[in-house]
C-alpha cells in the first residue's frame, strides 16, 4: 500500500525549476517510495515520457563507483536522446556517495537537461558546494494526516477540512467557520490519535497488522539504525553510551537539557557529549529546541529541549508501549512532542521554532515565527468546556503583542480576543 504523502504538495512547484532537490530524513521513513510517489507524478500530471525518469540506489555500490569514478560521463549515460529533453534522475542514498557535494556542483555546472533529486538519511555534507543549485525537503514519518489515510479514510476527510480551517487561520489569518465548543469527533479521533502518539509514523510500523508486527519494525528499527548506522558514524566499540545518552534524552523531552546531567547519565565528557548529540540530529533521531529570548536578564537563555522526530522510536528506546493512553505518565510531553514534529513538518527550515521560558518559571511550549511575526501555541491536552488561559500565555501576550496565539485543547473550538491577540483554541489533531 503506498500513502501519498503531504510533501509532495511543497514540492511540486518546485520540479520544472533549474535546482537540484535533496530529500532528507531519517530511516525507514519512506524515502524510497517517495521517489516512486514522484515519478507518479511526473508521468500522470506533468506527462513526462517514464523513460526519461530514472531511479537508482546508490546501495548498489556498482552503481556508486560508476558515479564516483566520473559523475558527468554517469549522468549523461541515462541523458534522453531528444536533445532538449529534461531527464529526471533520482539518486537514492546519496549519503553513500563521497565527496557528493562537489560531485552535484559539477554536474549542475556542466551537464545540461538533467533534474537531479537525491534522498538521504542523514544532513548531506553538499550545502557548501550547492548554495543557490540545490533545494532541500525534510521527509518525516506519516504525519497524522498520513496514518489517517492508511488508517480510516472517512476522518482523514474530516482532518482534511478542519486542518485547512486551521492553517488558515495561521498562516492567512482567515476566521475559521467553526462552531464553538466541544469537537463533534473528538472522542474517536483522540483513540486514533492516541495509537499515533504511542507507535509513531513509521510506514512499516503503521502498515503492519498487529502489535507483535509493530513491536519487531521498531525493534528492527532501533538495531539497524541506532546501533549499527550511528554507532558507525561515531566510529564506537561500543554502543553503551549512545544508547544511555538517546533513552536519558528520551526521558526528558518536553524538558529543559542539563549538559551535566546529560554528561553524568551517558558517561561522556563534554566533548563526546556534544558529538553523539550533534550526529543524533543530523541522522534524524531528535532535535535540539533552543529558547526565544529578547531580554536576557529576564529570560533562560543558555539551555535547548530535545524532541524525537518519531514517537514509536522514543517509546521503543524507553520500553514503553503502555497502550493505555491517559494512566502513561508522560500524556503531555509526548502529544507535546508530536506537535513539535507537526509544527517542523509544516516548517521545512522556513520558519523557526522556538520555546519560551523566564526565569521566574513562566513558560510556553512553542514560539513559532511566521513570516516575521511570532505565535505562542500551548499544547493542553485536556478537555475544555470554555477558554482557559494561563498566566504565562497572558504574560508573553502582554509583553510581546503577537497578533495570534494558538492553544491546543483535547476536545476544544474555540476563539477570543485579548487587547489586540486573537488567541485560536483548537483540538490537537486537527493541526
Amino acid at each position: 500500500m503506498i500513502v501519498q504523502r503531504e510533501l509532495l504538495n511543497q514540492i511540486k512547484i518546485f520540479i520544472k525549476r533549474k535546482e537540484f532537490i535533496a530529500i532528507t530524513g531519517p530511516r525507514q521513513c519512506g524515502k524510497s517510495t517517495f521517489l516512486e510517489i514522484i515519478r507518479d507524478y511526473l508521468i500522470k500530471e506533468i506527462k513526462i515520457d517514464r523513460e526519461s525518469i530514472n531511479i537508482l540506489t546508490f546501495e548498489d555500490r556498482k552503481l556508486l563507483a560508476q558515479f564516483e569514478s566520473d559523475p558527468v560521463e554517469f549522468v549523461n549515460s541515462y541523458l534522453s536522446q531528444n536533445t532538449g529533453k529534461t531527464t529526471y534522475l533520482m539518486l537514492d542514498e546519496f549519503q553513500y556517495a563521497e565527496e557528493g557535494g562537489q560531485k552535484l556542483k559539477l554536474i549542475y555546472d556542466t551537464v545540461k537537461n538533467v533534474k537531479i533529486i537525491i534522498t538521504g538519511s542523514s544532513s548531506l555534507e553538499i550545502k557548501g558546494y550547492m548554495v543557490g543549485r540545490i533545494l532541500t525537503f525534510n521527509l518525516y514519518p506519516f504525519s497524522f494526516k498520513e496514518y489517517l489515510n492508511a488508517k480510516d479514510k472517512r476522518f482523514e476527510k474530516i482532518y482534511v477540512e478542519k486542518n485547512k480551517m486551521v492553517l488558515n487561520w495561521l498562516f492567512k489569518r482567515k476566521k475559521p467557520v467553526q462552531k464553538i465548543g466541544q469537537d463533534l469527533f473528538a472522542d474517536d479521533f483522540n483513540k486514533l490519535f492516541e495509537k499515533y502518539c504511542i507507535w509513531g509514523g513509521y510506514p512499516a510500523v503503521v502498515l503492519s497488522k498487529t502489535t507483535i508486527e509493530r513491536k519487531k519494525v521498531l525493534n528492527d528499527i532501533y538495531n539497524n539504525y541506532l546501533l549499527k548506522d550511528i554507532k558507525g558514524l561515531l566510529e564506537l566499540t561500543t554502543e553503551r553510551n549512545l544508547v544511555l545518552l538517546a533513552q536519558f534524552i528520551a526521558a526528558q523531552i518536553s524538558n529543559i537539557l542539563v549538559y551535566q546531567n546529560m554528561s553524568q547519565a551517558s558517561g561522556l565528557e563534554f566533548r563526546q557529549l556534544k558529538k553523539h548529540l550533534n550526529i543524533l540530529q543530523e541522522t534524524f533521531i531528535c532535535k535540539e529546541v533552543s529558547p526565544y529570548f529578547k531580554n536576557k536578564q529576564k529570560e533562560l537563555v543558555k539551555n535547548p529541549k530535545a524532541y524525537f522526530l518519531d514517537l514509536g522510536f522514543r517509546n521503543n528506546l524507553l520500553d514503553s508501549m503502555n497502550n493505555n493512553f491517559i494512566q502513561r505518565t508522560d500524556t503531555g510531553a509526548i502529544v507535546e512532542n508530536v506537535i513539535f514534529i507537526r509544527l517542523s513538518e509544516l516548517s521545512q527550515g522556513r520558519e523557526r521554532i522556538n520555546f519560551w521560558r523566564t526565569k521566574t518559571g513562566s513558560e510556553i511550549d512553542f514560539i513559532f515565527k511566521i513570516n516575521g511575526y511570532v505565535v505562542p501555541i500551548e499544547v493542553k491536552y485536556s478537555n475544555f468546556d470554555r477558554p482557559q488561559v494561563t498566566r504565562s500565555f497572558i504574560g508573553f501576550i502582554d509583553t510581546f503583542h503577537p497578533r495570534q496565539g494558538v492553544i491546543l485543547t483535547k476536545n476544544y473550538w474555540g476563539l477570543i480576543k485579548r487587547n489586540n491577540t486573537e488567541i485560536l483554541f483548537a483540538p490537537v489533531y486537527y493541526l
